[in-house]
This record gives C-alpha cells, sequence and structure tokens, in this order.
C-alpha cells in the first residue's frame, strides 16, 4: 500500500504532461488559420492618405469578415481572427470608417446623463459618410487564391 500513491502520482503526472502537449500542439496550428490569404492595401481620399480610421471586408456570400485600422500612410493588412493575419479567398464589400476626434463630454446637467463610453465614435466623418457602409459604399474586392493587394481612392 505504501507505494500505491506514488503509482497515482506517476500516472496523474503522465496524463498532466500528455494533457498539456496536445493543448500545447493544438495552440501551435493556431498560427495561420486555413484558408486565409494575405491582403494589404492603401486608402485614399482626393489624393491624400486616410490616415486615421478602420477598413472593413465584408463577405458577400456570408462568412467572417476581415477588418483593419489604416496606418498613417492610409495602409492596412487585413485580419480575420487576428491583427494582420488575412482573408479568406471571395468576393467582398468593402466600407471604410475614419472619423476624427470624439466629441467631448458635455459639462454641466447634460454631463451626469452622458458616458465616455458614449462619446467613441462621435467625431466629425473625415471621409463621406456613404464609405462606412459595405452597402453604400459601392466598394469591392474579389480576394484570389494568392491572396492580393486592393487600393481604393475614395471621392466624393
Amino acid at each position: 500500500m505504501r507505494f500505491a500513491p506514488r503509482k497515482a502520482l506517476a500516472a496523474a503526472t503522465s496524463a498532466g504532461l500528455g494533457l498539456t502537449l496536445a493543448v500545447a500542439t493544438g495552440l501551435a496550428g493556431c498560427g495561420g488559420e486555413p484558408g486565409l490569404v494575405k491582403v494589404t492595401g492603401k486608402i485614399t481620399y482626393k489624393g491624400q492618405p486616410v490616415a486615421k480610421g478602420n477598413v472593413y471586408f465584408t463577405p458577400e456570400k456570408g462568412g467572417r469578415a476581415a477588418e483593419s485600422p489604416l496606418d498613417s500612410s492610409g495602409s492596412y493588412r487585413l485580419g480575420t481572427f487576428d491583427t494582420g493575419d488575412g482573408a479568406y479567398v471571395g468576393p467582398y464589400q468593402v466600407s471604410v470608417v475614419s472619423r476624427g476626434e470624439d466629441k467631448a463630454k458635455p459639462t454641466g446637467k447634460k454631463a451626469k446623463a452622458v458616458m465616455e463610453e458614449d462619446l467613441q465614435g462621435t467625431g466629425d466623418p473625415l471621409i463621406p459618410k456613404k464609405y462606412f457602409s459595405p452597402e453604400t459604399s459601392q466598394l469591392k474586392a474579389d480576394v484570389p487564391e494568392g491572396g492580393g493587394n486592393f487600393d481604393f481612392e475614395l471621392t466624393d
């Protein structure tokens, strides 16, 4: 009976090690979701980079959308599950949202009724609002098997 706890401990340790290896192996595969391809591009408005905001690729046939923040040069690299991990192959409707600084919190009596979170995304549009929605932007992209680069010049 004296050795039984050691056998139980050894079995539990082996089982725990096996579970740890299984989880680690599973997580190792999460680095690149199968089927995602690299999609990059640049957004400009009136010839200037749209240096603030986000671009969204919404699949035309349903499925998971891809998105990316815009950098100071208007460039983006789409991500579906993680930043920059890519997008699935297929046709997309594209939208771009770019706003100025959020409006200031009101003072006086109105200040009590407004929370900071309520003011997020309240800045004035930096591009025409038609681009904020995939239904009205008229921007489209058909992502091919090898991925691609999609530049969009926004107009009034």
